[in-house]
């Protein structure tokens, strides 16, 4: 279990060869249900007048003090729709799978084989992959989709729901990291505010850059004491510079009964 606490922490982003501290507003999003983390970085008009950054820029964001910081996120920058330089949008390595194109034919195939033509298609070198074994399909074609998609696309045609996402710019598919660590949400300490809506609990917390979708967390309070395992993060900081959490989860139990 892990109890650390970031009191009052900031964002710090890097991207292509600017460090920024100062002068930026960041919201950051882990979404079991997207399969990406990404990023919104609004800039002050001070920063506009010389940042530039290209498509696809190394970026990184963390969170903490001085030289004590946790990164969230590792990513590139993507190049805004409109020609603007008051945001900057990044994305983990997501993005490489929704910007390739694919349009091939499978034979004698199980679902691994279509997951690793892809990776390898989008240069990703890194994954961990469920070695469950599945039929063997003697046809699966695929045409003219993006990674995500097809990504999707394979779990229906076999009838099977895999989770897939990165995690530290590895790709997981039907499993996920080993979690050395359950972090405890306490209440009148880390938790702010509990709620429960349509079977999901929504904790405000305080900025906590370890938690991520997908991970499993203690909860001691009031309204509930157990387990849960995170759906969504939402990580920001407002007007006044505070930064802000809020988590949603469900309760262990009703997860292992789906």
């Amino acid at each position: 279990m892990e109890y650390k606490n970031l009191i009052c922490p900031e964002f710090r982003v890097t991207v292509g060869g600017y460090e920024l501290n100062e002068g930026i507003s960041v919201e950051c999003f882990s979404s079991r249900e997207s399969h990406a983390d990404w990023a919104k970085v609004k800039l002050s008009p001070e920063l506009q007048e010389y940042i530039q950054f290209t498509d696809l820029d190394e970026s990184v964001i963390e969170l903490g003090y001085e030289d004590d910081f946790e990164v969230l996120l590792v990513g590139s920058a993507r190049t805004p729709l409109q020609n603007s330089s008051l945001e900057l949008m990044i994305q983990d390595d997501m993005i490489k799978l929704q910007r390739l194109q694919i349009k091939a034919s499978f034979l004698e195939c199980r679902p691994q084989d279509i997951i690793r033509y892809i990776l390898i298609s989008a240069g990703i070198e890194d994954y961990v992959i469920d070695d469950t074994v599945y039929d063997l399909k003697k046809v699966f074609s695929i045409d003219q989709q993006n990674g995500l998609d097809a990504m999707q696309t394979i779990n229906n045609f076999w009838g099977i729901k895999k989770d897939f996402f990165f995690r530290d710019q590895v790709f997981y598919w039907g499993t996920k990291p080993i979690q050395d660590d359950i972090y405890v949400l306490e209440e009148n300490n880390s938790i702010i505010d509990l709620d429960k809506n349509l079977g999901v609990w929504k904790a405000e917390t305080i900025g906590i850059p370890w938690i991520h979708h997908s991970q499993e967390i203690e909860v001691q309070h009031s309204k509930y004491s157990g387990y849960g395992i995170v759906e969504k993060v939402i990580i920001r900081s407002d007007d006044k510079g505070f930064v802000r959490q809020s988590i949603y989860f469900v309760e262990e139990e009703e997860c292992q009964t789906e």
